[in-house]
């Protein structure tokens, strides 16, 4: 990894935005402590990573980390005794945890039996526990369906309005623009870019098209970027990615001139999607090996 920079602050969603291998991992795990940099520094919270700065972090991996033979009041109890709670505090801030995160029916019953959006609640009850002023997250809810994303990003969100920082590891580009206050694209070990989804997407027109081109060739991207209503185009081995003023105008304009060449389009709305395609040159790639 080359030129880390990362500064992040009370109040704030950061979501490090990249494709797996990208370096979004050892980020957080230098944050956490569990790796030192070879080069450079790691402050948390002003002063040097150690033990104090551990008991203010929050954490949760990619994988689930939960006992299958315990259940999730005992989870929850053990992790805030090695945090130093009270008895009384400890049993206050397990009953909120579990409400909060619709685990209450189910605090008696063994990590064994839930369900993978279920365990991946408890992982985020577990990190929030001990009511951490930082939060490190990995893909906290990568498959998970709708209803459980939702109910962790809105108990995230009551963390973060109580002044806890926020930093999530992701691939999702649609979960980042709903959620983050600041994105990091990160690529290949570097930071390539860093700033606000709204200001990240500002320069992209309203409407993306994604072309199966094969055999586009410069001049034809030349063309096109010439075309009145056409914003960004971005062309890789075997697609063409652009956003336009109105995809109803430029769709026809395309089969006209480039039909027997074009195997297959999807038109949408652009989004931030597109503005990682603009500044990387490629498409993400999700975790499953298909485009983001």
């Amino acid at each position: 990894m080359t030129d880390i920079q990362l500064s992040v602050h009370a109040s704030e969603v950061v979501t490090l935005l990249g494709p797996n291998g990208a370096g979004k991992s050892t980020i957080l795990k230098m944050l956490s402590g569990e790796i030192a940099p070879q080069q450079g520094s790691v402050s948390i919270f002003g002063a040097a990573h150690g033990r104090e700065a551990r008991r203010r972090i929050g954490l949760v991996l990619q994988e689930p980390s939960t006992d299958d033979l315990m259940t999730l009041r005992e989870t929850l109890q053990l992790h805030g005794r090695l945090f130093g709670l009270s008895r009384g505090r400890l049993n206050q801030r397990c009953a909120e945890m579990l409400g909060s995160l619709g685990l209450e029916e189910r605090a008696d019953d063994r990590c064994e039996t839930l369900s993978g959006g279920l365990r991946r609640r408890l992982d985020i009850a577990r990190a929030l526990l001990h009511e951490p002023d930082l939060l490190l997250l990995d893909e906290p809810t990568l498959a998970l369906d709708p209803d459980s994303s939702a109910t962790i990003w809105d108990t995230l969100h009551d963390r973060v309005s109580d002044g806890a920082a926020v930093v999530v590891c992701s691939n999702d580009t649609v979960e980042a623009e709903a959620h983050a206050d600041r994105v990091v694209i990160v690529d290949d070990g570097r930071i390539v870019a860093e700033d606000t989804p709204a200001n990240l997407t500002a320069g992209l027109l309203h409407d993306a098209l994604e072309l199966d081109w094969p055999e586009s060739a410069e001049r034809d991207v030349e063309e096109i970027e010439r075309w009145e209503g056409v914003g960004a185009v971005v062309a890789t081995a075997e697609q063409l990615f652009l956003t336009v003023e109105n995809a109803a105008e430029v769709v026809p304009l395309l089969f006209q001139r480039f039909g027997s060449q074009i195997s297959g389009i999807r038109i949408r709305e652009s989004s931030l999607r597109d503005a990682w395609f603009r500044i990387v040159g490629r498409p993400l790639v999700d975790s499953q090996g298909g485009k983001e």
